[in-house]
């Protein structure tokens, strides 16, 4: 029986290129998306070329939806083998002019959507015995890191961190690995080149590759960690 990869948010970005390894590695993939439904089919599309997709749309913030979704994954795969939580909106902007709702957003798609899908998937991997769950988070998240124009962001990230640690002490016991990815900067339009140590910012690919060790047999005993991809790139030092 083929493995079962869920990656939330895998209609654009990041979130797509995971999609596509994953199928690459032989996962049927679970192809996630909340408004990028056209894109979403296109991912799936490219899936369909090298194993199985499932495309559903839902808006993670909303625990029935979540439920409804893990539901047909369940009716669909009968288990989920890996759950990568990528959603999560980031906003650039200074506190005194983020709105509440802007607030809101970005606290509610990070940590609620990492914590509902989470718990979810639990519940299949507990019964498997083994499962993983990689959330992506964002350099410096395990750090008080304070950024005036990405408060809400920060605050979101570290409580994903918490998550983390706390979900995988409590889960290691059922053989399932709970891990964090934290990127550095995708976005060159922040930053310039030449703010990055290693000259230039954080590729999807980067990502991609640390998420296939943290799955990878080598990574047996990594439970719990962060693992920083971003080439030493430090938030507050540019």
């Amino acid at each position: 029986m083929k493995k079962v990869a869920v990656v939330s948010g895998a209609a654009k970005g990041l979130g797509r290129d995971l999609a596509l390894a994953l199928a690459q590695d032989g996962y049927c993939v679970v192809v996630h998306y909340n408004k990028s439904a056209n894109e979403a089919k296109k991912v799936a599309a490219d899936i369909s070329k090298v194993s199985e997709s499932f495309v559903f749309g839902a808006d993670l913030t909303h625990e029935d939806e979540v439920l409804q979704m893990f539901g047909r994954i369940l009716k669909k795969f009968g288990r989920v083998d890996l759950l990568v939580n990528n959603v999560g909106n980031f906003l650039y902007k200074e506190f005194g002019k983020t709105t509440n709702t802007q607030f809101r957003d970005v606290l509610e798609s990070n940590v609620y959507s990492t914590l509902y899908c989470s718990r979810e998937a639990l519940k299949i991997m507990r019964k498997q015995k083994e499962g993983y769950i990689i959330n992506i988070g964002s350099v410096g998240a395990e750090r008080f890191t304070l950024r005036h124009k990405s408060v809400p962001y920060f605050l979101a990230k570290n409580a994903v961190y918490i998550l983390t640690k706390t979900m995988a002490w409590e889960e290691a016991k059922n053989g399932i690995h709970i891990n964090m990815v934290s990127p550095g900067s995708m976005k060159t339009d922040i930053f310039g080149k030449n703010d990055f140590p290693m000259g230039r910012e954080t590729l999807y690919q980067d990502v991609v590759d640390a998420v296939r060790f943290l799955i990878s047999e080598k990574a047996y005993y990594i439970n719990g960690a962060n693992i920083e991809v971003s080439g030493g790139f430090v938030p507050g030092m540019v």
